[in-house]
């Protein structure tokens, strides 16, 4: 049997977001020949993979991702966006190959929060994301980040592949810590980055957030960082491994997330980082956050948008005793959380070991 071909498709991620490329593709490596769509720029790293971009506009983007999902090599198509649902559809019914749609998120929660979005529009927009994610459930196989995500589809089971660290490839924990606090992920008011950094200037503690954001959102919390008095330091993204050398050398890491639905029953990822980095962790008290991370230790849980509470929260986390807390549980984190590659890689090679096209089920 010559090798599979696989053509992974995100026309809006970036191409190193870490699910994708980290996890899911590491994965894959084993399973057939990687073909990774994406918009510029490209991956910072390519081995084990061909880099196919995705350039121009949305629209562009996502004609050009269509005509590559109808290319008649692929044994398997894996899909990151809601969007590209329609022309997954369309290639899965006309080339009769199974096409995979990874669901990251709560779509339907999710739009009524963007601020580009008018408020008339939002009900819109979320009628428009539910009738997408039926079609994906209808057309498609869908694999999960998180096992909250069942509720947005029928009642068939699908695979849950938790976004957890896939943490056989990190590095050392680092004993002590520089004294500063850490921010992974994008940057965004809803992901509550402005509270963590009123919440730093109160503890006075310098921030270094390492993640997407957007230019005047930028020069807004540098203004605050500047009245605040606070050292800020904006990395933008970069690749995962770089991202964790910076996690490792802070004293705590904050997930800061504002409670809105997106967020509230959803894993913050990031959290899990931070501890099998053997850092001490400030996270807003949001039921999915608490169920994962309840038990552990060197976790200080505080109400959403209070900064006075996580000022606190960061001067205990701050402590000796809590990075030694940290660290005394690294192994334990790591082995625990891990992302699941073995079940992962044989769910694939099933999907393309197969003779037919397996039933979206």
């Amino acid at each position: 049997m010559t090798e599979a071909a696989i053509l992974v498709v995100t026309t809006v991620h970036s191409a190193d977001d870490t699910r994708i490329r980290e996890r899911l593709i590491r994965s894959l490596e084993g399973v057939g020949s990687i073909t990774y769509a994406t918009r510029e720029p490209g991956p910072t790293d390519r081995s084990g993979l061909v880099w196919a971009p995705l350039r121009g506009g949305r629209f562009r983007r996502n004609l050009r991702a269509l005509r590559l999902m109808l290319d008649k090599r692929w044994r398997l198509v894996i899909l990151h966006d809601p969007e590209t649902i329609p022309a997954g559809a369309f290639a899965h019914f006309l080339r009769h190959r199974p096409v995979v749609f990874d669901v990251h998120e709560d779509l339907p929660s999710q739009v009524v929060n963007k601020v580009w979005a008018p408020t008339w529009a939002r009900p819109i927009l979320r009628s428009v994301a539910k009738m997408l994610y039926a079609l994906a459930d209808k057309s498609l196989v869908l694999t999960l980040a998180e096992p909250g995500y069942e509720r947005l589809f029928s009642g068939r089971r699908h695979s849950v592949f938790p976004n957890y660290p896939r943490t056989v490839t990190y590095p050392d924990a680092v004993k002590a810590g520089d004294g500063s606090a850490v921010y992974l992920g994008d940057l965004t008011r809803t992901r509550g980055i402005e509270d963590a950094l009123t919440a730093c200037g109160a503890a006075g503690v310098a921030m270094t957030a390492v993640g997407r954001v957007d230019d005047d959102f930028a020069r807004s919390l540098r203004d605050q960082a500047h009245v605040a008095g606070v050292a800020l330091t904006l990395t933008g993204r970069i690749p995962n491994p770089e991202a964790l050398r910076t996690v490792g050398k802070a004293s705590l890491g904050l997930s800061p997330l504002r409670d809105i639905a997106n967020y509230r029953s959803s894993l913050p990822t990031k959290t899990l980082e931070y501890l099998a980095m053997g850092v001490p962790v400030v996270a807003t008290d949001l039921p999915g956050t608490r169920e994962v991370l309840d038990g552990l230790d060197a976790v200080w849980l505080v109400p959403p948008e209070d900064p006075g509470a996580m000022a606190q929260a960061i001067t205990e986390a701050s402590r000796n005793e809590a990075k030694n807390a940290a660290m005394a549980q690294v192994d334990f984190v790591r082995k625990r959380f891990q992302w699941p590659e073995i079940e992962v890689r044989k769910f694939y090679r099933g999907l393309v070991g197969q003779s037919e096209t397996p039933d979206p089920s």
